[in-house]
């Protein structure tokens, strides 16, 4: 039996993470705020996999989500890759010892991509983007993500052929 290639593996978990978001999280909701899995799989991408491939994964990822969202086409994308780049660079150097860490570090990504993501949106046309409930959003985004980091960043390992780095 053949092994399934590198890019069916990141089909496999784009499709799950946006199908997850669209149907589970439209009711599933933290202080009515759903979690930004596409953003969670970026980062994770950028923590496990690294500057070269994590942005791209990001990207991708992105790039998916926006085609949900009202923002113009590429907004996620371009958030998304930087962010996940900033992830890979920060923690290329690090001494990956535990959950916790790599929970704070997706958790705070995660944050920065919903601000980035309102940031940019407004700068290119979006309206509605940026609000006074914009940073209790982002956080409540970041405490959800950095629980669901340990499965996302497992996924992302097993669909880009690596390993999770942490204990």
């Amino acid at each position: 039996m053949t092994a399934v290639p590198v890019p069916m593996r990141l089909a496999i978990v784009l499709v799950v993470g946006l199908t997850v978001q669209l149907t589970v999280f439209v009711d599933v909701r933290v202080a009515g705020v759903a979690p930004e899995l596409l953003a969670l799989v970026a980062v994770s991408a950028g923590f496990v996999a690294g500057p070269q491939r994590g942005p791209v994964v990001g990207f991708l990822s992105g790039l998916l989500w926006d085609v949900y969202l009202p923002t113009p086409l590429g907004v996620a994308a371009v958030v998304f890759a930087s962010v996940a780049y900033g992830v890979a660079m920060f923690s290329e150097g690090l001494f990956r010892d535990s959950r916790a860490q790599m929970a704070a570090i997706l958790g705070l990504a995660s944050t920065v991509c919903v601000i980035g993501y309102a940031l940019l949106g407004s700068i290119v046309g979006g309206s509605g983007l940026l609000s006074f409930g914009l940073l209790g959003i982002a956080v409540v985004v970041g405490l959800v993500n950095a629980l669901l980091s340990p499965i996302a960043a497992l996924m992302v390992a097993w669909a880009l052929d690596g390993e999770a780095q942490f204990r």
